[in-house]
């Protein structure tokens, strides 16, 4: 019997050529995943990860995986590999500007990366090998992502990078050890027993989702060692009865195919430009626009604020309303449409600073915020998950609806980021010098290259990131 993990085994460990497209894409990933590291690495968050474990600050043969960040993309010290992936993990996951594969509604980079290169620095390996396990790893992750179906799994309150990201994980894991496809499909049923993550965070704004992205890197590793080990699984784990696709979704949905296909994960995987939840960016693209075709637009022009909201989204960015105009900490206003729409439309931007400073923030476009209407859109949900559209209405005092709607959201492969937006993107997180630096580290990765678990960046170019 061909199982969901034997087929996704046979793929992770087959000898698939990269293209140069893909090369390339995957050093722009590379990059970003390190500027948006270097920018967490302030985060409270991350510093209590940190405190978490211990550290060393040279590399040894205990601690031989480097935690990166150094105030922007260098290296902090050396842990375990596990707890390296962990604190990783949660610290790229902390700004919410991570990739997004947009079908499946998850973070594959902040996953994958941190996983990849903790396991890379006990093995010295070489940068084409790291870079094929983390696109098997991108293809796994969001492959069964999309098998689990956003919807379902938010509707049962867990978190799809968390769930589906801890197969994502053991399978680049697994690809890196050299594991056979035997040894990979028990890897991958061990990673769905491990597998969590709830949304419960958006009831207080805590910071349980970053450690999802950290607990699935870790999580993969330690399911490709136990299955390097000899240790079993079942081989129905992911689509069985009592397995991961009923335990975190609706079970297999009618529909929905195993599509693998080398490297088109990564490829279609999306780059974020603001730091929220990917569901609010088209909405912010169309009211930054909006803005900037009317600066003198002001509160008292304002009738009301409509965006359209994916259905699937709703709970994390709009539901329930009067909650979501209730901001306490950063978190709340990551995942709020009405905080995000005030933003981009009072002042023209949607800023780190300004997620930081959320609560002051909030309360001075308290007005705005409260002129917010998230509603839901036919054509939207047409659209999703295959597309994420959006559309938006300001309807003003005078009568007249200023109405604009977009097909792809910005960083969406229907709108790619270049090299450039990376380096522009993370000039903001860490300082122009050590973007250079960071992007020219990258640049110059070849196939042969020893990675050794991430790339350095020289200490005097850092610019200490906001906490």
């Amino acid at each position: 019997m061909s199982t969901v993990s034997h087929r996704l085994a046979v793929h992770a460990v087959a000898d698939h050529t990269v293209s140069p497209e893909l090369a390339e894409w995957m050093r722009l990933l590379l990059l970003d995943y390190h500027a948006i590291t270097g920018g967490g690495f302030h985060r409270d968050s991350a510093v209590a990860a940190r405190a978490a474990v211990e550290i060393s600050e040279q590399p040894t043969a205990f601690f031989p995986a480097a935690l990166h960040g150094v105030d922007g993309a260098g290296k902090s010290g050396f842990a375990t590999v596990e707890s390296a992936a962990l604190v990783n993990g949660i610290t790229a996951h902390g700004l919410e500007l991570d990739d997004t594969f947009e079908e499946s509604s998850l973070h594959p980079g902040v996953v994958i990366f941190p996983a990849v290169l903790a396991l890379a620095s006990t093995r010295q390996s070489l940068t084409g090998e790291v870079l094929r396990a983390a696109i098997v790893g991108y293809d796994v992750m969001c492959t069964v992502g999309v098998l689990l179906g956003a919807r379902e799994s938010y509707g049962r309150g867990f978190h799809p990078t968390g769930v589906a990201g801890c197969l994502g994980a053991a399978a680049a894991a697994a690809r890196l050890l050299g594991l056979t496809v035997e040894q990979t499909a028990h890897a991958l049923g061990l990673a769905a027993n491990m597998a969590s993550g709830s949304l419960e965070f958006l009831a207080d704004g805590s910071w349980t989702k970053r450690l999802n992205a950290g607990h699935a890197a870790a999580t993969g590793i330690r399911a490709a060692k136990l299955a390097a080990a000899g240790f079993t699984a079942p081989a129905t784990a992911i689509e069985g009865r009592d397995g991961f696709l009923v335990q975190y979704g609706a079970g297999v949905v009618e529909g929905r195919q195993l599509a693998l296909e080398f490297g088109r994960s990564a490829l279609d995987t999306s780059i974020k430009f603001y730091p929220c939840c990917r569901y609010m960016h088209g909405n912010i693209d169309l009211l930054r626009d909006i803005r900037e075709q009317n600066p003198e637009l002001g509160i008292d022009d304002v009738a009301r604020i409509r965006v359209g909201v994916i259905r699937a989204g709703a709970s994390l960015v709009s539901e329930p309303a009067a909650r979501k105009l209730v901001v306490n900490t950063p978190v709340d206003a990551q995942f709020n449409m009405p905080f995000g729409a005030a933003v981009a439309l009072a002042t023209g931007r949607a800023t780190v600073d300004q997620f930081d400073d959320a609560p002051a923030v909030a309360a001075e476009l308290m007005e705005w915020m409260e002129k917010v209407e998230c509603y839901r859109s036919d054509s939207l949900e047409a659209a999703f998950p295959a597309r994420w559209q959006a559309e938006v209405q300001v309807v003003l005092r005078n009568g007249t609806v200023i109405e604009k709607s977009e097909n792809s959201f910005r960083g969406a492969p229907g709108d790619r980021a270049t090299w450039a937006d990376i380096v522009q993107k993370a000039e903001g997180l860490i300082g122009a010098p050590a973007a250079k630096a960071l992007a020219a580290s990258v640049s110059e990765l070849d196939d042969s290259t020893v990675l050794g678990g991430g790339v350095a960046v020289p200490r005097d170019t850092l610019t200490a990131s906001r906490a």
